[in-house]
């Protein structure tokens, strides 16, 4: 999915955002891309867990003129088990980042940004009013864009309980 060329420098009015299906290929790809590049980043070791689509509420994808370089998605855990199996739940209205990942190529350019913006807003439309989401200690990255707009550190959840390699961040919407 990755292309060879460097993207040319995107003006505000290059850049879309849509709202597509899980299965739509060009989200697909993107996700494929991400699981290949983390798979690097944590040395082999496929860090993330199968996401369940049916679980799925909202995915989008970032264009820059026709190509398709950045996707991410969020998922319903209301009332689902937060402390893998301690007795706590996700409250209502709580949904889960998932899959944020825009091309090497076409980082720099607030992508990330303008995808975690349009996932809030939809998930606002849909009635979240919490998002919940991790991730790794290799994405410096990753975590400093979730600090900057407004993300916290929370306790460990679900499936990263006791990682040493996750972390997780919260926010109210």
């Amino acid at each position: 999915m990755t292309a060879t060329a460097t993207l040319p420098e995107a003006r505000p009015d290059d850049l879309t955002v849509e709202v597509v299906e899980w299965d739509d290929p060009a989200a697909a790809g993107l996700r494929a891309a991400q699981e290949a590049e983390m798979s690097v980043r944590y040395g082999g070791v496929d860090p993330a867990p199968a996401i369940d689509p049916r679980s799925i509420v909202v995915t989008l994808v970032a264009r820059v003129g026709e190509r398709a370089v950045g996707t991410a998605a969020v998922r319903d855990v209301s009332g689902t088990d937060d402390r893998r199996g301690q007795g706590a739940m996700h409250p209502a209205a709580t949904g889960e980042v998932k899959r944020v990942f825009v091309d090497a190529d076409a980082r720099g350019h607030g992508i990330a940004r303008r995808l975690m913006a349009e996932l809030e807003r939809a998930a606002r439309q849909v009635g979240f009013r919490r998002f919940v989401l991790e991730t790794g200690t290799a994405q410096p990255e990753a975590m400093c864009l979730y600090e900057a707009i407004g993300y916290e550190p929370i306790d460990s959840f679900g499936d990263h309980v006791g990682s040493e390699q996750q972390r997780c961040y919260g926010k109210r919407l």
